[in-house]
């Protein structure tokens, strides 16, 4: 700061009064002066959100006590991967097998979702069948219902189902998303009706047009609802709580719980879960 305070003293000194006092306000009365503060005022806030992820990544190279040390300090006193090597043994955390669960479910889900949804949105959007109003609001009003009320009567399901302690019992629950349906079938009811007509004059059949026309042009809706199906999926913690028991079968949140719970809060074996579970971010 002190270095710009003399640049700015040498220069009022070399300018002249008058040129100096021009320069002021022709550069105040443009208004440029807004977007700098703007701008300042943004790369403060900036710094300000990034330096928490700055934390977490150099406090998982810390030392437990070097991360309870007061004064709080970005960079470690002395750098170690500890933590690391504690969350990647098999027998300990074991995070890198619960990393690969979480990625084979939320994949998993995410395909057949985006397929489920926009195949059901096509179907609701372009077909005329008896009943259809009356089936897609049955569908639509599931949405209003707390998953809370849904779990023991599903678990009981996945357990006469033998999926209990596996991955498919937390993907074939969710195969299907009411809210996707609902998306698809609002975003397809945009597309131009008369390229259905022609498609079916054409000679297509429906699946034809729902393949060769309505998934190309459903590319943007599809792009939404994967993300929010991605995130909701793999930040999941309750469920998969709930059906998975055996270490191997952990999903990436329930095993950084599980670090929590079973080292006692160890600080730096937190952190680095932590940084593992946000590469996906």
């Amino acid at each position: 700061m002190n270095h710009w305070i003399i640049w700015a003293v040498r220069v009022s000194l070399w300018l002249p009064a008058s040129a100096l006092r021009t320069g002021v306000r022709r550069w105040y009365v443009s208004g440029r002066w807004i977007e700098g503060l703007i701008f300042v005022l943004l790369a403060a806030f900036s710094v300000a959100m990034f330096y928490p992820f700055l934390w977490l990544i150099f406090s998982s190279f810390k030392t437990g006590a070097d991360i309870v040390r007061i004064p709080v300090t970005l960079l470690p006193q002395e750098w170690t991967l500890s933590a690391y090597q504690l969350v990647m043994d098999p027998n300990r955390a074991n995070l890198p097998r619960a990393y690969l669960n979480s990625i084979l479910v939320t994949v998993g889900t995410v395909a057949t979702v985006l397929f489920t949804s926009s195949l059901g949105g096509f179907v609701f959007a372009r077909l005329n069948f008896p009943g259809r109003q009356l089936l897609f609001y049955f569908i639509l009003s599931t949405t209003m219902v707390p998953f809370l009320t849904l779990l023991i009567p599903l678990y009981i399901v996945i357990r006469e189902l033998n999926l209990l302690n596996t991955l498919w019992g937390l993907w074939v629950p969710a195969i299907f998303s009411s809210f996707g349906i609902f998306l698809c079938r609002q975003f397809i009811y945009g597309i131009p009706a008369d390229l259905y007509d022609a498609a079916k004059i054409d000679g297509s059949g429906d699946f034809a047009i729902y393949r060769n026309i309505i998934l190309p042009l459903s590319k943007p809706v599809l792009s939404v609802l994967a993300i929010f199906n991605f995130l909701g999926t793999f930040n999941a913690y309750l469920w998969p709580l709930v059906v998975l028991r055996a270490n191997t079968m952990r999903t990436l949140v329930v095993g950084l719980a599980t670090v929590q719970s079973e080292f006692n809060i160890n600080y730096g074996v937190v952190m680095a879960g932590s940084v593992l579970n946000k590469l996906n971010k």
